[in-house]
């Protein structure tokens, strides 16, 4: 049975890593807001069809629900059908799960301003936290990313180092939520050793006292 298990448990590993390394479709694709009175499509922007879909040029068009368009703008996808749509239909986010330090991660299109790129390294996550895959790496946690609840208007971003990350979806700044994890695990790492350290020396203490007896 614990045989049995374990199979089970490769096999779910390599399938998850397989999904995380599937090619891109490069199809457009439809996103509904999560209240449902907007919805937008990630389409051809040309009509050039000699050349290869991630070579053309692609559009984002938000719509009410009732196919009234708001508006739009030229957007620079991945292939893959992601993204998500905010409930008062302004901003179309698309967070990439594969990390590159030096390249996009995170675009945010927004309706008559210019899109909010951040590349990987402004997240500052250190390697052991990236998840390798066959070919990428990952970032992101399970939570994933959501726009938050209420009046402020703001991206919320899970990483898999812990760290909660706001982006102001008006000035494009980056900020972690409380404090940042590296901060604790920096602390927590030498105040473990000196624990273990004073244990050790404790019981070595303790050992040559009743050698003595």
């Amino acid at each position: 049975m614990k045989k049995a298990f374990s199979i089970v448990f490769i096999l779910l590993f390599f399938v998850s890593k397989g999904i995380a390394d599937s090619p891109p479709s490069w199809t457009p694709y439809k996103v509904e807001s999560e209240n449902g009175n907007f919805f937008s499509w990630v389409r051809f922007g040309d009509n050039d069809t000699i050349k290869s879909p991630w070579e053309r040029k692609w559009a984002l068009v938000v719509y009410t629900k009732d196919s009234t368009e708001l508006w739009q703008q030229q957007i620079r996808p991945m292939g893959y059908p992601e993204g998500k749509l905010s409930n008062d239909g302004k901003y179309f986010s698309y967070v990439n799960y594969w990390y590159y330090s030096d390249s996009p991660v995170v675009e945010v299109y927004r309706k008559g301003k210019a899109p909010i790129t951040i590349t990987g390294d402004k997240f500052s996550i250190p390697t052991q936290f990236l998840q390798k895959t066959s070919s990428h790496q990952l970032w992101l946690a399970d939570k994933g990313y959501h726009y938050a609840n209420g009046a402020e208007q703001q991206l919320i971003i899970n990483t898999r180092d812990s760290n909660t990350w706001l982006v102001d979806l008006e000035t494009g700044e980056l900020k972690v939520e409380g404090v940042s994890m590296h901060y604790v695990y920096a602390f927590l790492a030498p105040s473990i050793i000196i624990t273990l350290l004073y244990i050790l020396f404790r019981k070595r203490s303790r050992i040559t006292s009743a050698n003595k007896i």
